[in-house]
């Protein structure tokens, strides 16, 4: 079964084909049936043709990694969810506001999808063609699983983030309503309701849910529960993430991350995680675990046994930091400073040291350790303290460039332990530079994950 949105004549769309008859006295109605918590995931497949559907590249702390379509769908969902979104951020025309559903329903996003998948397989990607003006429709029965297809001629599509422009139609605004039909509502009476039958001009004020949808939601998954598990904050250290709400269970809690290139939509967990006072949970985040949206579900198959969505971008750790000072040598007054590349993953393994300003072709090794000092070496400052680990020997590029990948398989990087700080620097023979003949680069702190 289809629930489409159809558009006429003056940008207004009218009613189903398959609407529901009401199940309650309220303007809302159903189609029968709910998500279970085995069928919270959603991707997007990212198949959108027009230019406009994917011109917003800039990114969102609120939704990390997202741009384009795949960030104006993330944000749609989360609309329908318990609670603010984080701070509820993200997009300008409902600041403050994003996620007010208030009910035991929350969606986990699962990031980009690599097709447009099967009917069950909760995926949102573009149609070719139209049909006699359908905007887009979910396929439904909804228990175990949807479907939401876009036409691609039937509209000139915009992922926002803003106003959309005239002649365009709000990808945002009609997520949010397909979405509504895919976790179980059907069309509502009341105007100006996002599940409403007749969208407002080009669909950006069906973004953010009304009173009748609200009561829709709650009436299918209930108020949410005072025992609604409920995140607050996460604070992220080197690799440990520490989730505060209230109440965790003090064991048997599962913490749902959003999975790096999800082919099966399902989320990643953690199982067996415990708390502190039912209010606190420290882990590390799996290797696996990708930028999105974490979850906490506590024992029980009910839907409020899982909280709300709080955005987190787990492998991205804490950013190494330059720290000490570099000494002026003979090819760069500013002497030779630190940089890296690639992720701090240990299991990545792709993590590279760089210096710049060294003089070209000299003799150099990185070497590394726990400890800070500072201490006059050479022509320059020692900024690793004892007890220190060198690493091979090499040569700069004729362009004043060092640069070693570290191989977490072999040893000495081997040795690196994840979530505890190690320092690095560079040694460089520096002949020219006069005094010692040898000189280094300032200090890099990194703390690495697993």
């Amino acid at each position: 079964m289809q629930h489409a949105r159809f558009l006429v004549p003056l940008a207004v769309l009218g009613g189903a084909a398959f609407l529901a008859l009401p199940t309650r006295t309220e303007a809302y109605t159903t189609i029968g049936g709910s998500l279970g918590l085995a069928q919270r995931d959603f991707r997007v497949f990212n198949n959108f043709t027009d230019p406009t559907a994917n011109d917003n590249t800039t990114p969102d702390a609120n939704f990390p990694g997202a741009t384009g379509v795949a960030l104006a769908m993330w944000k749609a969902n989360l609309e329908w969810g318990s609670r603010l979104h984080g701070n509820g951020n993200g997009d300008p025309t409902q600041p403050g506001g994003l996620g007010s559903g208030g009910a035991n329903f929350d969606p986990s996003w699962q990031g980009l999808a690599t097709g447009i998948g099967g009917t069950n397989d909760n995926i949102i990607s573009e149609l070719s063609g139209s049909s006699g003006g359908t905007l887009a429709y979910c396929e439904t029965p909804i228990q175990d699983g949807w479907r939401i297809r876009f036409y691609q001629d039937a509209a000139n599509w915009s992922d926002g983030p803003g106003s959309t422009a005239g002649g365009q139609y709000d990808l945002q605004g009609v997520g949010t309503h397909e979405l509504g039909h895919a976790l179980g509502l059907g069309h509502s009476t009341v105007a100006g309701a996002t599940m409403q039958a007749v969208a407002t001009v080009n669909g950006v004020n069906e973004r953010t849910i009304s009173a009748d949808d609200i009561a829709g939601v709650q009436a299918i998954y209930g108020v949410a529960a005072a025992t609604k598990p409920i995140i607050t904050n996460v604070v992220q250290s080197g690799c440990s993430l520490t989730i505060t709400g209230s109440n965790f269970a003090p064991t048997g809690n599962e913490v749902w991350f959003t999975r790096l290139n999800n082919a099966s939509g399902d989320p990643l967990k953690v199982t067996n995680v415990t708390s502190v006072g039912g209010t606190s949970i420290t882990l590390t985040a799996p290797t696996a675990a990708g930028p999105g949206d974490l979850l906490v579900k506590i024992p029980g198959s009910a839907n409020s046994a899982l909280s709300n969505a709080w955005p987190v971008n787990p492998q991205g750790g804490t950013a190494p930091q330059s720290y000490c000072q570099a000494a002026p040598n003979s090819y760069d007054i500013f002497g030779a400073t630190m940089a890296y590349s690639g992720s701090t993953s240990i299991a990545t393994n792709n993590f590279t040291l760089v210096t710049n300003g060294v003089p070209p072709n000299a003799a150099c090794l990185y070497f590394f350790g726990p400890n800070q000092t500072f201490a006059p070496f050479g022509n320059g400052y020692r900024c690793v303290g004892n007890p220190t680990t060198r690493l091979p020997i090499m040569n700069a590029s004729p362009f004043g460039d060092a640069a070693l990948t570290l191989n977490f398989t072999t040893s000495p990087a081997s040795t690196i332990p994840a979530n505890s700080p190690r320092n690095f620097q560079l040694w460089y023979r520096n002949p020219a530079g006069g005094g010692a003949g040898f000189n280094l680069s300032d200090g890099l702190q990194v703390v690495f994950c697993p």
